[in-house]
């Protein structure tokens, strides 16, 4: 009976740096995509942060980090146009938020 090892019997003809990127290219797979938002999205995430930065309500951001999405809920204390940032007061800490890479954004519920 014949065994057949798959991709194990290539491996010895493979140099280092050959399995070294296709172990990347193998994670690369895995990363979210980041998505060009339109004009529309743009604007209504935009509107999502004024109001919740004017009422003081919780907001959860969609943020690219890192080729992975993951997000972040807090109060927006502070807004600043000219750096393109936006500071994000979590229960941990402060942090601030670049507007490119938020990909969505949606208020909070107080009843969750």
């Amino acid at each position: 009976m014949l065994k057949d090892r798959g991709s194990q019997k290539w491996t010895a003809l493979m140099l280092p740096e050959h399995l070294v990127e296709i172990r990347k290219w193998k994670q690369e797979q895995f990363y979210d995509k980041k998505r060009e938002l339109t004009e529309w999205e743009l604007e209504e995430i935009e509107q999502t942060i004024q109001r919740a930065a004017a009422m003081q309500k919780h907001i959860t951001l969609t943020l690219w980090n890192s080729n992975h999405l993951q997000d972040k809920t807090g109060l927006v204390t502070g807004i600043d146009p000219y750096k393109k940032e936006l500071l994000l007061d979590t229960d941990i800490s402060v942090k601030r938020i670049s507007f490119y890479d938020i990909q969505d954004a949606k208020l909070v519920d107080a009843d969750d």
